[in-house]
């Protein structure tokens, strides 16, 4: 019933930090955590990395990370240690960074839709069929 399906993942590396708004000169940014996000491989560099940008980007709004004051974050391939991108709360001055805003919902959903799409080509799985299963995975291998 909790059967693991297997899927590949591509590993993303993030710097989770804060800089006081104030901060001009970026001396005083701090890192406050690392992370490593595990995001399906999907045949598809770009719609990768844009999974891992949402992810993170979701996770700023977050209570806990406004709890710890997270306000940028750093997002680099794992593998390489290539920058993919900074994310910010507050815009800075001093680097090339994004401030997202948030999307339309029509606009999301679309993509979202086009990430299914894809991961049905190339797993074969409904990816909210698989979502649940890993869930129930997690939840059954945390409780053994």
């Amino acid at each position: 019933m909790f059967k693991q399906i297997k899927i590949p993942t591509r590993s993303f590396y993030c710097e989770l930090k804060h800089r006081p708004p104030d901060d001009d000169t970026g001396d005083r940014e701090e890192l406050i955590e690392t992370l490593i996000l595990e995001v399906p491989r999907l045949k598809n560099s770009n719609m990768e990395k844009q999974w891992a940008i949402a992810q993170v980007w979701n996770k700023l709004y977050d209570p806990e990370f406004i709890q710890k004051n997270i306000n940028q974050v750093f997002i680099f391939t794992a593998q390489f240690g290539e920058l993919i991108i900074r994310l910010e709360v507050n815009q800075f001055e001093d680097e090339p960074a994004r401030k997202l805003a948030v999307p339309e919902p029509s606009v999301f959903e679309k993509w979202q839709q086009k990430v299914a799409k894809q991961f049905k080509k190339v797993y074969g799985i409904d990816i909210n069929k698989w979502q649940k299963l890993k869930e129930a995975y997690e939840a059954k291998r945390l409780y053994n």
